[in-house]
Formats: C-alpha cells, structure tokens, sequence
C-alpha cells in the first residue's frame, strides 16, 4: 500500500546551503534506496517535505526524521494511503527547491497535477503552494 506524509518544521539552527545540500544528498541516497519519492522545500530556517512510497518505508523514514536533532516543531499535516504517487515524475523522483526558477517548474508541475483531481494530491498541493506562497 502507498502512502504520503507532508510535514512541516524548523530547522534547529540556520542552515548554510552548504548543509543543507549535505542534507538534501544524504535524504536522496536513503530515499532511493527505499523507493520514497517526494519534494523538499527549504526556506528561511523552515522545511517542507512531502514522502511518499510504500507505507512501511514512509513511516520508518518520516520517524527518522522525528528523532533527528535538525528538526524542531515537526508537525505532520497530512498521513494519507494514496493510490498513485504525486510526485514520482518530478524531477527524478525527489528534489530541493532553492531557487525562484526551481519554485517555478515545481508551480507547473503542482498545476499539472491539479487537472488529475485527486483528493490526496490537492491536499498536498494546498501546502506546498502555501508554503511556497510564504516564500515568494
């Protein structure tokens, strides 16, 4: 069964791009090993990530995180089975978005996605143009 976790949290200090790139390449090594495709968004000390894959990769993933000293004031918005991934063609499976021209292709793909009129995904959409909304 597929399953999706959109959670939103702070980072427990201000993050260098430096670092975070560190973090953004050790999270795409682990998530391709479990097949978890998704997004992370980082802006001004706040991540937003959207995991999805097999349930019991996404939850272990996501307690991971959890118990990660990085992150503060994690909460998770959305814990939904979903039927098909939402961000599996979006640019190789899983991607930072650091820049205005990044926050734009991941705006197209979010309008594409919307003609599909799934429930799960709209609700992912929503925060992740919230998010991004806060960003710009």
């Amino acid at each position: 069964m597929l399953k999706t976790i959109c959670y939103i949290s702070d980072s427990s200090e201000y993050e260098s791009i430096e670092s975070i790139k560190k973090i953004y390449l050790k999270a795409k090594q682990n998530n391709l090993k479990r097949n978890i495709t998704g997004v992370l968004i980082f802006h001004n000390g706040n991540f937003l990530q959207v995991l999805e894959g097999v349930e019991e990769h996404v939850d272990l993933t996501y307690d991971k995180i959890r118990f990660d000293t990085r992150h503060r004031n994690i909460i998770k918005v959305i814990n939904n089975t979903i039927e098909q991934r939402i961000f599996e063609d979006y640019n190789f499976g899983f991607s930072i978005v650091k820049s205005s021209q990044e926050f734009n292709e991941l705006n197209e793909y979010l309008n594409w996605l919307k003609q599909a009129d799934n429930k799960v995904a709209n609700k992912v959409i929503l925060m992740v143009e919230n998010f991004i909304g806060v960003l710009t």
